[in-house]
């Protein structure tokens, strides 16, 4: 048996933590570690709230200009926290953004038009908020959106 002193094999320890880590975001993503996801949070400056109505002034908002964009809208006074999506031209649709299995960040899948926990537990959420497939067992909470001009209201 090899003799090892307590500072070495702390060392040792905290390696084999960081290689482990750095093997499982590469195989499921980071966000099954820290909850948050890929997408890009909205720019402040096109985002205005009264209360019960959010309006995104999408001129503003470089990721939205093109279908299969999304954004993250994270703000206190919002009684949810929200992910947009381009998916069509002219359609937009929004949505809770945590997932209703353990809370990570959900990402646009732009590819198969869904929803997608980048989670462990994968679950996947069709537009109108029904669970596809995961661990998720409950739908996403979705939202009414009006396009008018460069402006994208969501009534909240």
């Amino acid at each position: 048996m090899v003799d090892i002193d307590r500072r070495d094999f702390i060392k040792k320890g905290a390696a084999g933590v960081a290689v482990t880590s750095a093997c499982l975001c590469g195989v499921n993503g980071c966000a099954t570690y820290t909850g948050i996801s890929n997408t890009p949070a909205a720019n402040p400056d096109s985002i205005t709230f009264d209360g019960s109505v959010l309006t995104v002034n999408l001129s503003s908002e470089p990721a939205l200009r093109q279908v299969g964009g999304a954004v993250k809208v994270r703000n206190s006074d919002l009684p949810d926290e929200l992910i947009i999506a381009r998916v069509e031209e002219n359609r937009f649709v929004i949505a809770s953004l945590l997932c209703t299995h353990r809370g990570v960040e959900l990402e646009y899948d732009r590819e198969n038009t869904r929803f997608k926990c980048p989670s462990l537990g994968s679950s996947v959420f069709a537009l109108d908020g029904a669970n596809v497939s995961g661990m998720a067992r409950k739908p996403l909470r979705t939202y009414e959106a009006v396009l008018e001009s460069n402006s994208l209201t969501i009534r909240v």
